[in-house]
Order: structure tokens, then sequence, then C-alpha cells
């Protein structure tokens, strides 16, 4: 069987039956047995649109030679036929080749929807607007930051859960920062520029925590072992040493990062000890859960079911 010439559909349009031509990321690749101790290559395919895993039952050094081509990071092309197992969707491939050099990397990497020119403007408009000298140059030091803010503009927000797309940090820091701002306003005893100048910093440590510059995330080495929490404090102390800042000041900023996670259960160094790390912490939490709630919505519509809990 040949490929066909049509354009490969998304994961998100496959339909149970025959898959002619499908063009996937491979993001994961492991050979296991069945129960009759029969070895099969066991695959997480995805795009932008989503994942799907597949399978292949083949003689050992086909799967071999498969496995040589579908290694994580890689492209490859696919027939097959999708199927429901155990109430999963899966692809059991026919065939499996290594796709062209030349495919648009933008097929299989999920991207922000929104403008991140647009989003870096809002933010630095934010940042400015901040009255306080020593928060503003702080923030202005990271966003004069050229190394920095290359990571951060294309960085996601989580592996999985939310905004784990490029751009999804920026996205998930500006909703932050746009909800503590408007949190001053109905609170006006709390500190706006303290409120801002932290929901701008509190995700920094996602920079190091992710390989993402590459066609899939996984954990760095540091996020494995130090977490985003704590190397967003380590990259928050290097600029620090070069602001002239009140010590309380520069203590509550410390806190506000180490502490946006609100429980020590949930990853924080520290929980909420004033009004303003408890703002950063609760606007980062609603962020982040109302994304994971419109996805299952999302999911639910494209599933055509009534509900979506």
């Amino acid at each position: 069987m040949s490929f066909s010439t049509e354009r490969s559909p998304y994961i998100r349009d496959l339909q149970n039956g025959l898959l002619e031509e499908g063009r996937f990321l491979v993001r994961r690749a492991t050979m296991q047995s069945a129960k009759n101790n029969k070895p099969f290559l066991r695959l997480m395919l995805a795009d932008a649109s989503g994942h799907m895993p597949a399978i292949l039952f083949a003689a050992p050094v086909e799967l071999k030679k498969t496995a040589e081509i579908a290694r994580p990071g890689k492209v490859i092309r696919i027939q097959g036929i999708v199927e429901e197992f155990q109430n999963v969707k899966q692809i059991k491939l026919m065939k499996v080749e290594a796709a062209a050099e030349t495919e648009e990397l933008s097929r299989f990497q999920a991207r922000t929807p929104l403008s991140r020119r647009q989003m870096y403007t809002e933010m630095r408009q934010m940042i400015g607007a901040i009255a306080s000298n020593e928060l503003k140059e702080v923030c202005s030091l990271f966003l004069r930051d050229r190394a920095f803010m290359r990571l951060f503009v294309e960085a996601p927000a989580s592996r999985q859960i939310h905004h784990a797309y490029i751009g999804g940090l920026m996205e998930h820091t500006l909703n932050v920062m746009r909800q503590v701002a408007a949190l001053a306003k109905i609170y006006p005893h709390a500190d706006h520029d303290l409120l801002v100048a932290g929901a701008f910093l509190h995700d920094i440590g996602k920079t190091d925590e992710y390989n993402f510059l590459l066609s899939h995330y996984e954990h760095s080495e540091a996020g494995r072992l130090k977490g985003h929490t704590l190397l967003g404090y380590e990259k928050l102390v290097e600029k620090l040493k070069l602001v002239k800042m009140h010590p309380l000041t520069r203590a509550k900023l410390e806190h506000v990062l180490l502490a946006h996670q609100g429980r020590r259960s949930w990853g924080a160094i520290e929980e909420p000890r004033f009004l303003e790390a408890y703002l950063v912490h609760a606007a980062d939490a609603i962020d982040s859960t109302q994304f994971i709630f419109h996805d299952l919505q999302k999911n639910a519509e494209n599933r055509n079911t009534d509900s979506a809990w």
C-alpha cells in the first residue's frame, strides 16, 4: 500500500477506520510485551491539535527497524487503522516511514492563539505603569534580558495541564497580571506595584524547567531536581543584585514568588503570609483552572456529548 497524496488529517479530525496517510510527531516510543509475550512497539503521536497512542505488532526485526525511525522528536508518515480499544482511540499501525526533513514544524507544535507581539506590548505597558522605581527596574531587567525573553516568549506554561504550547507561559503570565491589576482596583489597600511585579515574575523559572525548544516538552534536569519555583527564585536573586531595593520590599517580592503555588503540598516553598502573596497565588490558580475547565468543555463539544462533566 502506497501513501495517499491527500493532505494528512490532524489528530483531532481522525475517525475510526482506515488512515491512508498521517504525518505526526513522535513524543514517546517504548517496546512492550503483550499478554502472549509477543513484543510490540507503542508510540505516542502528536500534532498541533492533540495526541493519540499508536501500536505496531510485527516481527522483532521489523519492530527494531521501526523503532530506529520512530524516535521521540522525529516526524513520521504512517498508515494504519484508527480504532477504539478499552474506550481509548488509538492507531493500529500498518506502515511507518521517516517524514521528509522539510516538514513544516508548525503543524506539530501547538501555539498560543494570541499575538505574542501584542501580549509583549501590553506586558511592557503594565510594567511601565509600576510607580515603584525599584520594582519597575527589576522587572525591566528581565524585559531587557534578550536570552531570557527569547525563552519566555516561546515557553509553555506547563508540560500538559494548562497553556501547554508555544507562547503559553507568556499568555498565562499576562492573564495573571491582568487579574491582579483588576484586584488592586477592587481592593485599594493592596499594593498594586507589588502585585503586578509579582505576577510578572511568578513563573520565570519555567524558562528553565522544560526542554521546550525541541519538538516536545520534557522536564529539564534542573526542572526535575529543583522545580520552577526554586529556579525562578534563583533567577530573581541574580537580578536583585543589580537593583538597590529596600530590604522589606525585596523580602516581600521574593515571598510572592516562593508562595505563588499556595500550599507546600502543591509545590510552594512558602505559603502566602500577606495579602499580595495570596492574591498572586489566587490569580495564578484561577487562570490555570479555568483553562482546564475550558479545555474539558471543548473536548466534550468535539465528541458531540451533552455534558462536559
